[in-house]
Order: C-alpha cells, then sequence, then structure tokens
C-alpha cells in the first residue's frame, strides 16, 4: 500500500511542479506583451524624429500612458500565473481566467482613458500628427466579450462536472 501511495504523491509533485513551471513561463509571457513591448513602443514613439523634427510628447500625457501600462500589465501577469498554474478543467483556473480575460478588457480600454489612442503629436517647425485608433480598440473588446463568454462558459462546464473531472483525474 505504501508504494501506491508513494507512487501518487511523486505523480503530484511533478504535476505541481509542472504547473508552477507553467506559471512563471505565462506570467514571462504577459509581462513581455502587456509591460515591455508598450513601453519599448512608446519609448520608440517620444525619441522619434521626423524629418529631422522632434516628437513633442508632454510629459504629462507619456507619464500617465505608462503608468496605466505599468499597473494593468502587473496585475493581468500576476492573474497570469494563477490561471497557468492550475490544473486543467479546474474551477481555480477557469475563475481566474475569466477574472485575466476581464482585465485584459481593461487593459486595453485603459489605453482610451490614459490619452494613447488619441496622441496628438507636435512636429517642431512642421505641424502636427493625430493618432487616433479608438475603432481598432473597439474591435478588440467585440473578441475579448466572444473570449468571456467561451471562458465562462468553461467555468460552469468545469462546475457542473466536477465529479466528472476529477474520477477522470484519478483514473490517469
Amino acid at each position: 500500500m505504501s508504494i501506491v501511495r508513494k507512487r501518487i504523491e511523486k505523480t503530484l509533485k511533478h504535476t505541481a511542479a509542472k504547473n508552477i513551471i507553467q506559471g512563471i513561463i505565462a506570467t514571462a509571457i504577459y509581462l513581455t506583451i502587456t509591460i515591455i513591448i508598450p513601453y519599448l513602443t512608446f519609448r520608440w514613439i517620444l525619441s522619434l524624429k521626423i524629418e529631422d523634427a522632434d516628437v513633442n510628447i508632454t510629459n504629462k500625457e507619456y507619464e500617465s500612458i505608462i503608468y496605466w501600462i505599468i499597473a494593468f500589465g502587473l496585475i493581468i501577469s500576476g492573474t497570469a500565473f494563477f490561471a497557468y498554474s492550475a490544473p486543467t478543467q479546474s474551477i481555480r483556473r477557469g475563475a481566474f481566467s475569466v477574472i485575466q480575460i476581464i482585465l485584459n478588457c481593461l487593459y486595453i480600454w485603459s489605453y482610451q482613458f490614459s490619452g494613447a489612442l488619441d496622441l496628438n503629436i507636435e512636429l517642431v517647425d512642421i505641424g502636427f500628427i493625430s493618432l487616433n485608433l479608438t475603432q481598432l480598440i473597439l474591435v478588440y473588446m467585440g473578441v475579448y466579450f466572444l473570449t468571456v463568454v467561451l471562458k465562462v462558459y468553461d467555468l460552469v462546464d468545469s462546475i457542473i462536472n466536477r465529479d466528472k473531472i476529477k474520477f477522470e483525474r484519478g483514473r490517469k
């Protein structure tokens, strides 16, 4: 009997370690996508030169954009760890996935209220460039709405079929 118990404990330890590694990898990916790439993009826009003219974005606009990117990026990356470190078809994974998708919607919407979608860039001695990406964000929000519906369905499915899922896991 203790041989079976040791085998089960060994299997559970490997699955726990695998789940933690998956959570860390997902967190690193989300940190890259939600913080590092947007930060580098806005730094590049800030240092951009067009026809030897400097691009002027006010420091207040830039700080507001970076603040919202970092704030939501850290929250999303944290929930990514919990969502991806949970076992598949578990209630915890479903709940954190729904929370993460909702946070992703708020992250995308934060571009709207941080001022990143409606950038008015002054080109010294040339003029202005106005960049308005509001319609693009609305398309992303539509796609995220469908993803929220899918994740809620997965959560409800894992709650309803909880006993069946536990039985299937025990057989493996």
